[in-house]
């Protein structure tokens, strides 16, 4: 029998705690809106911009397959898109029996670049989400919100789209969740309280993981909330020197406003540990330290040559270069994603570089696939 110290039970007993409530919470959600229920109607959106816009189409697609009998409503939002580019996931939304693209062009385009700037983050269209609550319908209350690219969906949303706000600003799920919760007020109010730099560092960062959340769309319209307050805050963070992204951004703005999910809502699989890795992913999303799944395609010979390079080398993960790592069970997620992307129109474009990528990197790192290796449909 394995003995832990006395120091290490209140560790213990913490990652117990959310774990509990988040999983009787879930279980309770599916009791009322999973399972074998009636169809219903699914409000999810996104932000986006920039030349990888088409990769939206793999999350569409498995938002679409996982609600076969629901009626779902995808708002996308978008600050500069092409003409081109709208007219290809228009089309390809057409193609989908049960969901709707409504297009929504945010025109405060000044606001999310100085956002960008402030933060010292490329893309201002990552701010998006937080005015969706100025742009949708006004008896609109909630919304799912999934980040565009790195996210495909795998169980039913409903349970989460439902899931009780207790008076908060979101549904989520925490940046770190194997370290003790960070409750706090919003970061000038911590600040003038005497918050350590820490804290405000770890606050900018975010409390919450934005990847996949539910917004209290009424909270925030009786609140007031306007860009104003973010571009407030914003300058505030520079001038005391901290970065941020949307996530940090909310986080500084609100602190810790928000009611925790479970965490198969978001499965960051790189960096969860095994038990997490046993649980049945509602979304699973590519974040950490390892490539976008669109950079990345291993034929299966590739995959089975990284597990061999391992097991040789008794290394825990492969360095692709300086900042990311293939671990052992990331291979299966990355094989699901492009299983999706293989019946979408961009798996034509995004394939080959991928491929490319991935043969160049295992050679840099002197794992060479066969030349005679078959690539993954």
């Amino acid at each position: 029998m394995k003995l832990f110290p006395l120091s290490s039970l209140p560790k213990r007993a913490y990652r117990l705690l959310p774990r509990l409530w988040t999983s009787g919470l879930d279980l309770v959600q599916q009791r009322r809106h999973g399972g074998d229920r009636p169809p219903a109607r699914l409000d999810v959106m996104t932000a986006i911009g920039g030349n990888d816009a088409d990769v939206l189409q793999v999350l569409l697609l498995s938002l679409s397959e996982a609600h076969p009998r629901d009626r779902i409503t995808f708002w996308m939002f978008y600050l500069d898109l092409g003409p081109a580019k709208l007219a290809s996931l228009t089309a390809f939304c057409e193609g989908l029996p049960n969901l709707t693209l409504q297009l929504v062009r945010v025109p405060e385009k000044a606001d999310f670049a100085l956002l960008s700037k402030l933060g010292g983050r490329p893309f201002g269209a990552r701010f998006l989400w937080l005015a969706a609550h100025l742009h949708l319908p006004p008896e609109m209350s909630r919304i799912i919100y999934l980040d565009p690219l790195d996210m495909i969906v795998t169980d039913d949303l409903l349970p989460l789209l439902h899931q009780p706000f207790f008076g908060r600003y979101l549904v989520a799920c925490r940046e770190y969740p194997h370290r003790p919760p960070l409750i706090s007020r919003p970061a000038r109010q911590a600040h003038a309280r005497g918050a350590s730099a820490e804290k405000l560092q770890r606050m900018s960062w975010g409390i919450v993981n934005s990847g996949a959340i539910v917004l209290n769309l009424d909270k925030f319209r009786r609140d007031g909330v306007t860009m104003a307050h973010y571009v407030e805050v914003g300058r505030w963070a520079q001038e005391i020197g901290l970065s941020f992204g949307d996530q940090g951004l909310f986080s500084l703005t609100h602190g810790s406003d928000y009611t925790q999910t479970h965490d198969r809502y978001n499965l960051r699989f790189h960096d969860a540990g095994r038990r997490d890795r046993t649980l049945p992913p509602a979304v699973i999303h590519f974040a950490g330290r390892i490539p976008k799944p669109y950079h990345l395609r291993l034929t299966s010979e590739q995959q089975q040559q990284v597990l061999d390079h391992l097991a040789r080398t008794g290394l825990p993960a492969l360095p692709l270069n300086a900042h990311q790592t293939l671990k052992p069970h990331d291979l299966d997620y990355y094989r699901q994603w492009w299983d999706v992307c293989a019946r979408t129109p961009v798996h034509a474009r995004v394939a080959p570089m991928a491929a490319d990528y991935a043969a160049r990197v295992l050679a840099e790192q002197g794992v060479d696939a066969p030349p005679e290796a078959a690539p993954l449909p």
